[in-house]
């Protein structure tokens, strides 16, 4: 959900065909991706050779194809981090338009999501 006040030129909040091209871009660097939240304390995440390297608590666990991972400025990959991470995206992304909130939905099963709602000045 967008919220905000109406555009001087269009008389419209933002333009969905705009959003969904966004949000279908966004979804691609994400879906059938390794999430890897580059900001939590116990992972150190690398990058070499083509591989993305994983250490839990400092003992070296998983090794990934770089191309199949998506590292991400979270402390977790949490539906409730990914869909603030998002929400921000978002509003990064649309520009200076007269936005009061925006709010985004994670889905990650049927029936289990979170929203995260945000003001914005």
């Amino acid at each position: 959900m967008i919220e905000g006040g109406l555009e001087d030129q269009s008389w419209y909040v933002v333009d969905f065909a705009a959003v969904k091209k966004l949000m279908r871009g966004l979804m691609a660097e994400l879906d059938h991706r390794v999430l890897l939240p580059r900001d939590n304390p116990k992972l150190a995440i690398s990058e070499q050779n083509g591989s993305v390297h994983v250490a839990f608590a400092g003992q070296p666990r998983y090794v990934f194809p770089a191309g199949d991972c998506a590292i991400l400025p979270i402390p977790n990959t949490t539906v409730e981090m990914l869909a603030q991470y998002l929400a921000g995206r978002v509003s990064t992304q649309l520009g200076p338009l007269r936005l009061k909130s925006i709010e985004i939905e994670v889905e990650e099963n049927f029936g289990q999501s979170a929203s995260y709602r945000e003001t914005l000045d």
